[in-house]
């Protein structure tokens, strides 16, 4: 059940993406189709993932990558658009910064796993105020990615990409979200 459920959330992962790109090609900036197909979107992913939702939370480990990588985020963006550093610098700040945790205590477990969604997250807090005007909005941006990250864990492993893929997942579902109108 576990493994079928990743795939249709990787599934649907994957439709977002390009349902992004058939509207680039369309150009269309209408609500009316956008939105009815973004809000079934995420109906589908909702219902596909009530019954996995406590599997997957269920783990004290899962919930500490959720926290971290939405936290990450947060300093990125905050020292991206705050303190002027640029988004790069900023997100390979973050990034070194997450990479050193597992050699602070080399027998843990868990920290590999948290340095991997701290440069996660480090990805969705490039954004720049010109996007998200606002905190919160980052802060959903982060916690729609933490879900992607968690929900797709186990998939793509040995792929390059799968962090920025899973970043610009949550970006554009809140820019869909907020921002269509």
């Amino acid at each position: 059940m576990l493994k079928n459920s990743s795939i249709i959330g990787y599934s649907l992962f994957l439709f977002l993406h390009l349902f992004f790109l058939v509207v680039c090609l369309l150009n269309i900036s209408e609500f009316n189709l956008n939105a009815v197909v973004f809000l079934l979107i995420i109906v589908l992913i909702g219902f596909g993932y009530t019954k996995i939702f406590r599997e997957k939370f269920n783990s004290i480990g899962h919930v500490i990558e959720f926290s971290v990588l939405v936290l990450g985020s947060l300093i990125t963006f905050y020292l991206n658009n705050y303190l002027g550093w640029g988004a790069v610098i900023s997100s390979a700040a973050v990034g070194l910064a997450g990479g050193l945790l597992p050699y602070l205590k080399r027998s843990s477990t868990i920290l590999p796993s948290i340095a991997i969604a701290v440069y996660c997250g480090s990805f969705v807090g490039m954004a720049s105020t010109s996007l998200f005007t606002e905190v919160h909005h980052i802060f959903i941006a982060s916690a729609i990615s933490g879900l992607f990250y968690v929900y797709t864990r186990g998939l793509l492993i040995g792929f390059g990409g799968k962090l920025g893929s899973v970043a610009f997942s949550g970006v554009l579902a809140t820019v869909l979200l907020f921002f269509l109108r």
